[in-house]
């Protein structure tokens, strides 16, 4: 448990990141989407990711987001043809209250996603155990499993993260989330595994994390190549 309160404690000292991603659900109509992400933490946080998405029965697509405290950023092959452009932009204040849910929630998720947010649920285990070392990515850690309890999660979160994630943490119930995490020797989460329940559906979220405190670029998509979101 200390291992694990540590780690989140280092996470707040990160300014920047990368990491790999990938998510399985026992959903019928999606079978997963992997992809990478960037992370800039400061001077202003921005978040750039890019996902391919595996749908049953169809071919697969390739969805890229960037994420800023205002607004959702989304290039997507379908929404290309219905605007012409190659980016929409979803401002989350001019969203109408019902649609304003439903892009919250999608930003949480994203949220919810950053390894960074993800270190502070794990300090709420109260079973967490060593289970041996490993190197991952070239880096020499220690494997640890435990689960922890979606409430007991949410108490140990800032006010901002709180309210950022509390729809997601509530979401997922009161069944416990089972994990594995690859900690290295400066107390850094190199590495996770996850399996949760949220609204019914099973899924496994995994992360690897690339890099560091590197720089990272985030560079906002020009005026002439972003269209509204359209409206349905």
């Amino acid at each position: 448990r200390q291992a694990l309160s540590l780690a989140a404690n280092e996470s707040q000292q990160v300014s920047s990141l990368t990491a790999s991603i990938s998510v399985r659900t026992t959903l019928a109509s999606a079978s997963g989407i992997s992809g990478s992400m960037q992370i800039r933490v400061k001077p202003t946080p921005l978040v750039s990711a890019v996902f391919t998405v595996a749908a049953a029965g169809a071919p697969h697509t390739q969805l890229q987001e960037i994420l800023t405290s205002k607004a959702l950023y989304l290039k997507d092959s379908s929404l290309t043809k219905l605007t012409g452009k190659p980016w929409i932009e979803i401002s989350f204040a001019a969203l109408s209250s019902k649609a304003g849910v439903s892009f919250a929630s999608l930003f949480q998720s994203l949220e919810g996603s950053n390894p960074l947010a993800q270190s502070k649920f794990f300090a709420a285990s109260k079973n967490v155990r060593k289970v041996g070392t490993q190197t991952v990515n070239g880096v020499a850690t220690t494997e640890y499993s435990g689960s922890y309890a979606p409430s007991a999660a949410l108490s140990l979160l800032t006010p901002k993260l709180r309210k950022q994630l509390e729809p997601m943490l509530r979401a997922m119930g009161t069944k416990s989330v089972q994990f594995q995490i690859w900690i290295d020797g400066r107390h850094l989460i190199r590495k996770a595994i996850e399996h949760e329940t949220i609204a019914g559906q099973t899924a496994t979220v995994s992360y690897t994390v690339t890099s560091v405190n590197q720089p990272v670029t985030v560079t906002l998509p020009p005026a002439s190549q972003i269209a509204p979101l359209p409206k349905f």
